[in-house]
């Protein structure tokens, strides 16, 4: 259902240095070949008033709709191909310490005989994905950590998931990620495009 895997870069279908170069203004090593396209996914509610202050009913609706949306863009990107997740931009331990956030997702890493220090990244079955989507989506904002990348393992094609409760969605294919967008699924969101390098 998941597999652990310390080794990153060679399962995904970009440059994983370039992609983060790309987005880091400061990193002088963008060699310039290659173009994300993205956009930031944010419900206006979230956007209206401060995320931490936030009831907890409009937290979760939030969260409900991030949910139903990723399960949408995951089962129309799927080609039963793995899905890869990763910290954002840097390999970090998956949790700091033990506490009872995140039981869903320490269970599997217990289950699973892996320390909860582990650097790497876990690939997902659509199915296991599916299956651990909330916990995904809430990983960054509930434990205050990492942002979360996901990627399907041929096509280049990355959901952001981040502690502002948005899904940022990247891709180096243009039409790829418009397709996506057009989606009615994605009519009550504020699109926010990244500012390109």
């Amino acid at each position: 259902m998941v597999k652990f895997e310390k080794s990153i870069s060679q399962l995904l279908p970009y440059d994983r240095e370039q992609y983060i170069a790309y987005f880091d203004e400061d990193d002088h090593t963008f060699d310039g070949k290659t173009v994300w396209h993205a956009v930031s996914l944010q419900q206006g509610k979230i956007k209206d008033e401060k995320l931490y202050q936030a009831s907890e009913e409009i937290v979760t609706k939030c969260i409900d709709v991030l949910e139903e949306s990723f399960r949408k863009i995951i089962s129309r990107l799927d080609q039963g191909l793995p899905w890869i997740v990763n910290h954002d931009d840097k390999d970090l331990r998956w949790f700091n310490k033990e506490d009872n956030t995140m039981m869903k997702m320490r269970r599997l890493f217990e289950q699973s005989n892996i320390p909860i220090s582990f650097i790497g990244c876990l690939i997902f079955s659509k199915e296991g994905l599916l299956d651990f989507a909330r916990e995904l989506i809430t990983y960054p904002y509930i434990l205050s950590y990492k942002n979360l990348d996901v990627s399907h393992s041929k096509l280049p094609f990355v959901i952001k998931m981040t502690g502002h409760l948005t899904l940022d969605l990247l891709s180096t294919d243009k039409a790829l990620l418009t397709n996506i967008l057009n989606d009615d699924t994605f009519d009550s969101f504020l699109k926010i495009t990244y500012r390109s390098r």
